[in-house]
Formats: C-alpha cells, sequence, structure tokens
C-alpha cells in the first residue's frame, strides 16, 4: 500500500515538473472558436496552462519581432506568419489552419442587411471597421467596399477599430449602426442580424500560425498546434462558421 502511495505521489511530482505554461499571441477574431479549442485540448492536460492574449495581427507581429515571449502566433491571415518566416525572427514554416469569412452585421433586428449596399442608407451614421493597417479583415472589409465602388460615397461614416475585436464592440454596444466582422464573432450571437460578404468580393482569408524562436522546444505549444490541424479542432471551427484553407 505504502509502495502504491510512493509510485503515485512520483508520478504526480513527475506531471508537476513536465508542466508547462505557454503563452499564445491570437487574432482577435478567434476569440470565441479558440477558446473553446483550449478547453478541449487541455481536458487531458490538466497541469499545463495556455494562456491567449488576442489582439489584431499587425499588433502580434510587431510584439513578436520586438522580442515578445509568445511561443505561438495564431494570425488572421498568412503574410503577418510569413514575414516572420521571412525575416527569421522563426524557423518554423507557416501552416494554414482555416479560411474565415467576412460578414457585415447589426443589433438592429429591424435592419434589412440583404446586400453591402444597405451602407449607402441616409439612416446609417457611423460603420465599424477593423483598421486595414493592422487587422485582415479590415483589409477583406476594404476590397469589398472598392469593389462593389460603394467607399467613396460612405468614407465619413466608418469609424476604425484597431482590431477586428474592437470594431465588432463597436457594432454590439450601440456605438456603430453597422460593422464588418468575422462569422466567428457573431455566428452564435443571437442578437446579431448579419449577412455573408460574397467571397468574389476579396481575396481569400486564409489564416496561418507559425511558431516562434521561444516556442519551438516547447512541447506544449508544439502539441496544441498540431491539435489545431485535427478533425475534433477543425469541427469546432467550422462550428464557428470557419472553413478549411
Amino acid at each position: 500500500m505504502k509502495k502504491s502511495i510512493i509510485v503515485m505521489a512520483f508520478i504526480a511530482l513527475f506531471m508537476q515538473v513536465k508542466a508547462e505554461d505557454i503563452m499564445v499571441l491570437a487574432a482577435a477574431s478567434l476569440k470565441y472558436v479558440l477558446e473553446d479549442i483550449k478547453v478541449e485540448f487541455l481536458k487531458d492536460r490538466k497541469n499545463d496552462n495556455i494562456n491567449i492574449n488576442y489582439i489584431s495581427s499587425g499588433k502580434a507581429y510587431n510584439q513578436i519581432v520586438n522580442g515578445s515571449p509568445a511561443h505561438l502566433f495564431i494570425a488572421a491571415d498568412t503574410s503577418y506568419p510569413q514575414k516572420l518566416f521571412d525575416s527569421k525572427a522563426t524557423d518554423d514554416k507557416p501552416i494554414n489552419y482555416a479560411k474565415g469569412k467576412l460578414i457585415l452585421f447589426s443589433i438592429d433586428k429591424n435592419m434589412k442587411i440583404d446586400s453591402i449596399n444597405v451602407l449607402k442608407d441616409y439612416k446609417i451614421k457611423h460603420i465599424a471597421l477593423p483598421n486595414p493597417k493592422l487587422a485582415p479583415y479590415g483589409v477583406a472589409a476594404m476590397q469589398a467596399m472598392e469593389n462593389i465602388k460603394i467607399y467613396d460615397k460612405i468614407e465619413n461614416k466608418i469609424v476604425l477599430g484597431e482590431s477586428i475585436g474592437q470594431a465588432t464592440q463597436y457594432v454590439k454596444s450601440g456605438n456603430s449602426d453597422i460593422g464588418f466582422s468575422a462569422l466567428s464573432m457573431v455566428v452564435k450571437d443571437k442578437e446579431a442580424n448579419y449577412l455573408i460578404i460574397d467571397e468574389n468580393t476579396y481575396s481569400p482569408i486564409l489564416q496561418a500560425m507559425v511558431l516562434t524562436k521561444n516556442g519551438k522546444d516547447s512541447k506544449l505549444a508544439n502539441d496544441f498546434k498540431s491539435f489545431i490541424l485535427e478533425d475534433k479542432a477543425q469541427k469546432i471551427f467550422e462550428s464557428y462558421g470557419y472553413s478549411k484553407p
């Protein structure tokens, strides 16, 4: 009996020693889906911990370049992870994990959003837009507006959010009448009234992730990256409106 207790204590101690705590920088559009994936991943890893900071992909890139201790970068596009690799800020090659969808949404149930042209409605005073200089979904929204030639007509209504999270919050708080976001941020929100933007009007939102130099030797970071590509995690992505890359 005593021998069993000693063995169990040794195993518990060994597990504690092996436990890891990592930091992940992730695109703000992943706020909900990635939390669900993290919970699923950690079910069998009770001693491990993953801290995820959700910010714009552009800000995350800048933080890593400037020495952030992050172990894994999960972006909302492919360009920022590729820039890290090209500049030798990481030895890990970026890998695509999902394809996102751009939406236009409001919390006003009486607003009929059947076309992006609704933005020209005189009743709409403020349009939330993720900053295209930092947020990939902001780039996609600009492309969509320019492709259907309405940007010049509504430019004075646009309110920039530094991330997709902030732009989305502008709409949810009522500070903006309508705004652009990711399908993943509103698909499970019963208050949201949204339109999925025609994917032919903007470049595909392929999303990639990459291990930083700080994370390349971390077993937890490597395992979490691998899990994101597995069927269990991919089904969670699909439930939030993502498609496979």
